[in-house]
């Protein structure tokens, strides 16, 4: 078992049908980019998984806990192996919380791949997310949470626009994603300022709508310009409205979609499709992949 691969694809395995299509995802992907896979399995002590409290991630041997997880995850890599011969795949198993072990390995990759959560609503308001805490604190740019079955092309990586820095990052690796799986780009930007459920309707307040779409496709034009002379073959289909939620319009996309891709934070005239709680939903409900880029 080696680690501390640098520009290695990251993908966390604990053994879920979740975290097993992760690791398809993760070796299809680090193909196409020419990287190495480092699989991560953390195992955690006992009673840990019950508390907030995580020890520290390093290499402990708790002597048959251990030897199961090591066989597990060399299971999982001889799969991939056999239908991906060419494709180098490295292990570590440590002892630790999964978001310690996971985070500690992506600051040696550049992408870190996480399966979907496989429990209840309850469980993750009592115990936390692994992912949820890895896409605020990961030190990567890219946190891609595989939901659905993430098996196939379709054709469309869908991207979150609203001309802040986030969003930039967000779409620089939504079109380098696309144009790797010869896939359009989909952008979209929805203007969402007044708090519709503090204020009165918004046919109350006098507004220029043609004004606000106006700005809205002018944002959506500086946030695209560039990428689309840097990768001319990606067809870009953009879309404004200020009739969605930003929410709504990504998950109404997002079928169908081989990704979608949005900002771990966002802060701009147009307070729309980067927010935290908006990034936050999509990866837990979108149909597709998310990918999360901060």
């Amino acid at each position: 078992m080696v680690s501390g691969q640098f520009g290695s694809v990251v993908v966390g395995f604990d053994g879920t049908s979740g975290s097993r299509r992760a690791v398809t995802w993760a070796c299809r992907e680090a193909e196409l980019r020419g990287r190495r896979v480092q699989l991560v399995r953390a195992f955690s002590a006992p009673l840990e998984e019950l508390t907030r409290i995580h020890l520290p991630a390093e290499s402990v041997d708790l002597g048959p806990l251990r030897a199961s997880a090591e066989r597990e995850s060399d299971d999982v890599v001889q799969e991939c192996v056999r239908e991906r011969p060419e494709l180098e795949i490295t292990t570590d198993v440590r002892l630790g919380h999964p978001a310690t072990v996971l985070h500690d390995a992506a600051e040696r990759g550049e992408m870190l791949v996480l399966g979907s959560s496989e429990h209840g609503r309850l469980h993750q308001v009592l115990l936390g997310s692994t992912a949820n805490e890895l896409m605020r604190k990961s030190p990567v740019p890219p946190v891609v949470v595989v939901r659905g079955e993430g098996d196939g092309p379709r054709g469309k990586v869908v991207v979150g626009v609203d001309g802040s820095r986030a969003s930039a990052g967000a779409v620089g690796f939504a079109f380098d994603h696309a144009a790797r799986h010869g896939a359009d780009v989909v952008a979209v930007l929805a203007w969402d300022e007044l708090p519709r459920d503090a204020i009165p309707p918004a046919g109350d307040w006098k507004l220029d709508w043609t004004d606000i779409t106006r700005s809205c496709e002018r944002v959506m034009s500086e946030s695209l310009a560039g990428w689309r002379e840097r990768y001319p073959d990606v067809d870009v289909h953009p879309e404004v409205t200020t009739t969605e939620l930003p929410t709504e319009i990504l998950l109404r996309h997002a079928v169908g979609a081989d990704l979608v891709v949005v900002g771990r934070h966002g802060r701009s005239l147009v307070r729309a499709t980067v927010l935290g709680s908006t990034s936050h939903a999509i990866a837990h409900y979108a149909p597709c992949p998310v990918a999360v880029v901060h």
